[in-house]
């Protein structure tokens, strides 16, 4: 009796990752007509069991603070999305010996479009052409003009709020109208006018209109807990769904990609995962491959994908890959301003939460030459928002008493301190390293 084999189904294109590259280029591929197949190191995600932005504490077994600082691997906090973690048991991945490198992974479909602060920036001509400006660091061989009609793209499909300003150093973009000031953003932005620094509002991926089926922002201000209603912008809820429309995609969860692997001709024609649920090791075959697996993911894969014709690993003949890690630094401050004290209680949560400004700081210091080079741009929040577990701790440490008189204190001082976070222009270091 014949026995038949079977050849395994060849995709058009793999993509790995389902993230904002990822998502948006299973949208376009599929919608071009394109078979795709996209492999997800992590499960599925289902909005409607997984995001919890309109429970209170007292919904919640242990009031939203999780148990023993760790919930499933996740943030030790129940009221969040499935977001990830710093920490994964059985990842491949380790710091090295003295090293306090942390890397936040999110194993989920949609990876960390889930979770991140939706402040959607255009990179400036600024950004792109540094070196010829202070001398560090390097140009990128792209200009402003070359990416501007993809941000249009972008932003005309996923919504941005935002103004037009006309700052050389924070470009124009598609926008929707933004949201009106909280209490702590005019007190802000009075501030900022006295001196002359640059505050304009905010430039966020959350919609203040329908767009493309999907309801405005009901500034319920509980991003992080996911939103179920996908007004504010992720790859799950945003672009992978018309992928699927298309019944051009297949998503395969759960796998976390080992190697593509190389045929004898030299070019790439499948990728070896790990099923890890069953633990074993699978491939999918295709003619193309997109790696969109966030920065160090991708070349985590590149680099294992060793073979005689590339012994350093894909796209490595330079040996940069993996190094020349870029990171951002920020600095952290907050302050009471007891003008807040008197603001009648109300709802100021806003489009976000509070630690996602209606407003920001532009960097400012761009047509001048600074002693430090570059500088930052700064992202304020504060005022009033869902009060959580430990929210009056400070509150409890500075004051004496318990009762009537703690209490009273903790209302007078909720939603009267603002913070300030300064993120500062990159320069790449040539000894960092995935």
């Amino acid at each position: 009796m014949l026995q038949v084999i079977r050849s395994p189904k060849i995709y058009d294109v793999c993509i790995i990752g389902s993230g904002a590259a990822g998502g948006a280029a299973a949208k376009v591929l599929t919608e071009g007509g394109v078979s795709v197949v996209m492999l997800e190191a992590g499960p599925p995600l289902s909005p409607a069991k997984d995001f919890k932005e309109h429970l209170w504490p007292y919904d919640l077994p242990h009031r939203g603070a999780g148990v023993g600082g760790k919930l499933r691997g996740e943030e030790a906090d129940e009221f969040m999305a499935p977001n990830g973690a710093w920490e994964i048991e059985g990842e491949p991945y380790v710091s090295a010996p003295g090293s306090t490198f942390r890397w936040f992974r999110s194993r989920i479909v949609g990876g960390r479009t889930n979770h991140w602060g939706r402040v959607a920036l255009r990179f400036s001509p600024m950004d792109l052409n540094a070196r010829s400006r202070d001398g560090m660091g390097d140009d990128w061989p792209i200009s402003y003009e070359d990416l501007a009609p993809y941000y249009d793209k972008v932003e005309s499909y996923i919504g941005v709020f935002g103004s037009k300003e006309n700052i050389p150093s924070s470009p124009n973009g598609i926008f929707q109208p933004p949201p009106k000031l909280r209490c702590t953003e005019t007190v802000l932005k009075k501030a900022c006018d006295k001196v002359n620094v640059l505050c304009v509002p905010g430039r966020m991926a959350i919609i203040t209109q329908p767009l493309n089926g999907r309801p405005a922002c009901h500034y319920c201000g509980q991003c992080s807990r996911g939103c179920k209603s996908a007004s504010n912008f992720s790859s799950s809820q945003v672009l992978i769904p018309p992928a699927l429309a298309t019944g051009r995609l297949r998503v395969i969860t759960n796998a976390m990609a080992r190697e593509i692997v190389v045929g004898k001709e030299g070019k790439a024609e499948a990728v070896a995962y790990i099923d890890r649920n069953t633990k074993e090791e699978k491939q999918v075959y295709a003619r193309s491959f997109v790696v969109a697996a966030s920065t160090c993911e991708s070349a985590r894969l590149l680099l294992n994908s060793r073979s005689t014709p590339f012994p350093q690993g894909l796209a490595n003949s330079s040996g940069v890959v993996g190094r020349n890690l870029m990171d951002g630094v920020g600095s952290w401050g907050s302050g009471y301003f007891p003008q807040l004290e008197k603001m009648p209680p109300h709802n100021h949560d806003g489009s976000g939460g509070n630690y996602l400004p209606h407003v920001y700081m532009p960097w400012w210091k761009f047509d001048r030459k600074n002693e430090f080079l570059r500088g930052y741009h700064i992202e304020p929040g504060g005022g009033r928002f869902m009060p959580v577990v430990q929210q009056f701790d400070d509150e409890c440490d500075r004051v004496e008493g318990y009762g009537a008189s703690l209490k009273e204190t903790c209302r007078r001082s909720y939603g009267a301190t603002i913070g300030m976070e300064a993120l500062g222009e990159m320069i790449p270091n040539e000894n960092t390293y995935c």
